[in-house]
């Protein structure tokens, strides 16, 4: 009941599966970095278009 070897057969259907899962990871990245830097334009220019800036005098 030790150490049982690992044969190719069990590598070789890890390599599809490693592959999506980086593949997932690249498109969730590229959603969050699209996401930060919507909130960062947005913080860095809040009142393009939308109601007019208030003006006091």
């Amino acid at each position: 009941m030790g150490d049982q070897p690992i044969t190719r057969t069990e590598f070789d259907g890890l390599a599809p599966m490693i592959k999506a899962l980086l593949d997932q990871m690249a498109a969730l990245t590229t959603k969050v970095d699209d996401i930060t830097n919507n909130n960062n334009h947005n913080r860095n220019n809040p009142n393009r278009g939308g109601e007019p800036i208030p003006v006091i005098r």
